[in-house]
């Protein structure tokens, strides 16, 4: 392969691997899926391997988490008895399922919890003194403030979500904001 190839396939794979370790997933999965996105067909778990110089057990496992993510699928190939492998190349979609499957997740969780707190705090008012009483009418009122962010939160994952059509990056970048 010609040296500037290698060596802008190299540094792509190994920074979506960096990439990947920021957002909570392995090096390893990040270097797969920038192996599959960077590869014009499909690969096998044994050509995954060879690649990334991994042990086959570890492209399996990790394989699997990358179909669970939406990130690759399995695809077929005819006389073929190996799995091979493609990258989900709509980084939009990527992007969407992974919010969906984690992100809103934890935002939901969150509005739970300080709900909970508030229902906790409120039933708790006739045995507190009157200092008590301040402090919790205090945790409220940052709960309320808690609550409106991850509020807000959850709307921008839901229109994230909602929209089955690819982001127009041109549209976005030339958005203008008034001070």
């Amino acid at each position: 392969m010609n040296e500037a190839l290698e060596a802008v396939n190299e540094s792509t794979v190994a920074g979506l691997g960096r990439l990947a370790r920021f957002f909570g997933f392995s090096d390893v999965m990040g270097r797969l899926y920038g192996t599959l996105l960077l590869h014009p067909g499909a690969l096998s778990l044994d050509e995954l391997a060879d690649t990334l110089e991994i042990s086959k057990g570890s492209v399996s496992m990790n394989m699997r988490a990358l179909e669970r993510w939406g990130m690759a699928k399995e695809v077929w190939m005819r006389g073929e008895r190996k799995k091979y492998y493609r990258a989900e190349p709509d980084l939009w979609q990527v992007i969407r399922n992974i919010l969906a499957g984690r992100e809103q997740r934890e935002v939901q969780r969150a509005l739970e919890v300080l709900s909970e707190s508030v229902e906790k705090l409120k039933s708790a008012e006739g045995e507190l003194s009157p200092e008590e009483l301040e402090l919790s009418e205090f945790y409220i009122e940052r709960i309320a403030d808690l609550r409106a962010f991850f509020s807000f939160a959850e709307m921008g994952l839901h229109t994230v979500l909602g929209s089955n059509d690819s982001l127009d990056f041109e549209a976005v970048t030339s958005i203008e904001f008034e001070k």
